[in-house]
């Protein structure tokens, strides 16, 4: 298993460093990643000192059961991806095929996980799988980088043997990569280092400025390779004996490998590989809501006071909304605030079953040419903002690992095609952080949040 990173600090408040901003308001600027990786390097701390935590992938993880139709299913799935929409990403295009194979084909719930495991993990490998069979002059199709990543990745994914080798049987030149792939474990071997850490051309400049050193590099964008953990967080608007009630209700749940998250005070983080959520104690009632520590950690930052008007700016379907509430004790007004309403509303079941009800939602102005009247008429009266901003996702590869190819656009044929979504969103996150700014009241709090690890995005 591999070697992880630990924290260079000790409490997890002292992530960042506070400078003053015209309105004499706190201002933490926050390069958030999803959990168990969180990465904290703004304009205000050292490049030199990156703050990293990566944990392991639970060595107990239960073997998964596939078979040749699940295999077939895979193939389905990304083809459907490589030929017909290269830009969408993968979960919605699998969510929407497990909806119909539940009708065609009665895949229960660990053949459905199964499937996603398989898919994801060739995403996880892709540009490696591309080397190689690019090395033995095959095609990068989608059928054969899915029975590339089965045989290369079998031990990993404990895949079953026997089908492992009713594959070898069937493909012979599978033999041939398989020997490929170990040559090139090797790292002096042929492939370069790039590849080798799944790294996209419109990233690796940026990685490399962030991390100069080596070492600390290829640490960093391991990490981003492995799946993530679960995490939840402690609703303590419904859960009063808080994290221990919660934690004590899932281990005796049978969850026992379930433990505190290592930063957040409310997190409880579950081992033991898959986990099926309906079955988690206190998630269908709000008591637990599945939340990574990172967007804890934010929350947390935010520190909300009961009473106080607090703003969360690009507040999605508000997970991060209902954390805030909690601070708040459902005192004071917390708008959730977005350009998209229709999410917004998403949101609305979500604060129900929490136990929210001090939330209002805001729809924002999208056009950055076009002033906000409701943001002018309320400018410098939050107590606290956070800005939770469109990013690159850098940090969130760990949970959707083909993004590394879908977020710059038409997957997998424009090369450039990141490098030039970057350049324009920029602006955009600069124009988001500036109209946010000027909601917020002297001697205020301004959080500004990425899941990003490009110091473009975040110094």
């Amino acid at each position: 298993m591999m070697a992880l990173f630990r924290s260079q600090l000790k409490i997890a408040y002292y992530l960042l460093l506070i400078s003053i901003i015209p309105t004499s308001s706190a201002f933490y600027t926050v390069p958030r990643h999803n959990s168990p990786l969180l990465a904290l390097n703004s304009a205000s701390i050292s490049s030199n000192s990156p703050v990293s935590t990566y944990y392991d992938t639970p060595d107990n993880q239960t073997p998964l059961v596939i078979s040749t139709a699940l295999v077939n299913s895979a193939i389905d799935v990304l083809e459907e991806q490589y030929f017909d929409r290269p830009d969408t990403p993968i979960d919605s295009i699998l969510r929407k095929y497990v909806k119909q194979s539940a009708r065609d084909f009665g895949y229960d719930s660990d053949e459905k996980e199964a499937l996603r495991e398989i898919i994801l993990g060739v995403a996880r490998s892709q540009y490696k799988i591309d080397f190689i069979l690019n090395d033995i002059g095959l095609e990068c199709t989608p059928e054969n980088r899915v029975l590339a990543h089965v045989v290369i990745d079998a031990e990993k994914q404990q895949y079953p043997q026997d089908l492992v080798r009713k594959f070898y049987k069937s493909y012979k030149w599978l033999r041939a990569l398989k020997k490929q792939a170990s040559y090139h474990d090797d790292p002096d071997n042929g492939m370069d280092l790039q590849t080798r850490l799944e790294c996209p051309d419109w990233a690796w400049p940026g990685l490399n400025e962030a991390f100069p050193n080596r070492d600390e590099l290829v640490r960093e964008l391991n990490g981003l390779l492995w799946a993530p953990p679960l995490d939840l967080r402690t609703n303590t608007l419904k859960c009063e004996g808080g994290r221990d009630e919660a934690l004590r209700a899932i281990q005796s749940a049978g969850f026992r490998d379930a433990g505190p998250a290592p930063w957040s005070t409310l997190g409880i983080r579950l081992g033991g590989g898959r986990v099926p959520l309906e079955s988690i104690p206190g998630l269908l009632d709000g008591m637990v809501e599945p939340q990574d520590e990172g967007s804890q950690l934010v929350a947390a930052l935010v520190d909300a006071r009961p009473g106080e008007m607090v703003a969360d700016y690009c507040a999605g379907t508000g997970g991060k909304t209902l954390a805030i509430a909690a601070q708040m004790q459902n005192k004071g007004t917390l708008y959730s605030m977005d350009v998209d309403g229709d999410r917004l509303e998403r949101g609305r079941p979500r604060c129900a079953k929490a136990g929210v009800f001090n939330v209002q939602r805001q729809t924002v102005q999208a056009d950055v040419t076009k002033r906000d009247k409701w943001c002018k008429r309320r400018k410098r009266t939050f107590d606290r903002v956070l800005v939770d901003a469109p990013c690159s996702g850098v940090g969130s590869w760990r949970r959707k690992p083909d993004a590394r190819r879908t977020w710059g656009g038409s997957g997998y044929d424009v090369v450039d095609g990141g490098a030039a979504r970057l350049k324009e969103l920029l602006p955009l996150q600069q124009h988001i952080l500036r109209r946010a700014a000027r909601l917020v009241k002297p001697g205020g709090r301004l959080v500004y949040v990425t899941c990003s690890l490009l110091p473009e995005e975040n110094e």
